[in-house]
C-alpha cells in the first residue's frame, strides 16, 4: 500500500488497519471472513485499508490489488468536520461475555465506516475517540 505524504509540521496521532473481512470475536464470523479472505488470495485479490489520523486531518485509505500484484483501485478520503454527523465506538461480547470486540465508528451524509480495534479496552476507544473529534472539530 501507498504511503501517505504528511505535510510540513504534521504528525501521525494514530492509525488502524481496516478488516474488509469482517473477522470479529465471533467464531462463526471469523470462519466466514476467513474462507472469504481465502478465496480471494486465491483468486490473487487483496485489499488494503487505513484510517489515519494526524494532527492536521483525518484519512480514509483503501487500496485494492488484483491477480496478486496489480493495483486496480485506490481511495483516499479527507474526512470533514462537515462531512461527518457522527463518531462513536461499539462493543460487542460473543456468548453474552466472552471476547469483547471493539470498533470505531463514524457516519457521514452518504456512508458509514466501523473498524474493529484489536485488544482495546473502553478507555482506550474513548482515547481514539477524543484525538478523532480533535482533528475534525
Amino acid at each position: 500500500m501507498k504511503e501517505i505524504t504528511l505535510l510540513p509540521g504534521e504528525e501521525k496521532v494514530f492509525e488502524l488497519e481496516a478488516d474488509f473481512w469482517n473477522r470479529g470475536n465471533n467464531p462463526i464470523q471469523r470462519a466466514i471472513g476467513n474462507i472469504a479472505r481465502i478465496v480471494a488470495k486465491i483468486f490473487g485479490r487483496r485489499i488494503h485499508g487505513k484510517l489515519i489520523v494526524t494532527n492536521l486531518r483525518a484519512l480514509e485509505v483503501k487500496e485494492t490489488i488484483d491477480w496478486y500484484c496489480f493495483p486496480t483501485s485506490r481511495e483516499v478520503k479527507l474526512l470533514t468536520k462537515a462531512s461527518i454527523k457522527e463518531v462513536g465506538y461499539e462493543m460487542q461480547k460473543v456468548c453474552l461475555v466472552f471476547c469483547p470486540s471493539y470498533s470505531l465508528y463514524y457516519e457521514g451524509h452518504t456512508q458509514s465506516t466501523s473498524i474493529a480495534v484489536q485488544n482495546a479496552s473502553d478507555d482506550q476507544m474513548i482515547d481514539l475517540l477524543t484525538k478523532f473529534y480533535n482533528v475534525i472539530k
